[in-house]
């Protein structure tokens, strides 16, 4: 496995939830970064990318669905 490829976590359509996805996992010592963020005013084909190195993956994804089990 390579330690430096990225991976599209999860996809958005909109900024804020992106976002807040994203602020949460830097918490985390997770590194991010969102693609077509700058598409302002319209909807991104694909919509917003969260991206992060395939290393992280697994505590990325736990940390999604403990946010998610909060939110239940």
């Amino acid at each position: 496995m390579q330690h430096d490829k990225t991976i599209v976590l999860q996809t958005f359509s909109d900024l804020m939830e992106a976002k807040a996805m994203q602020n949460k996992l830097e918490e985390h010592g997770i590194t991010t970064s969102l693609t077509d963020e700058n598409v302002l005013g319209l909807d991104p084909v694909a919509g917003i990318e969260l991206k992060i190195f395939e290393i992280d993956k697994e505590a990325a994804l736990k940390i999604i669905n403990e946010s998610s089990a909060s939110v239940q």
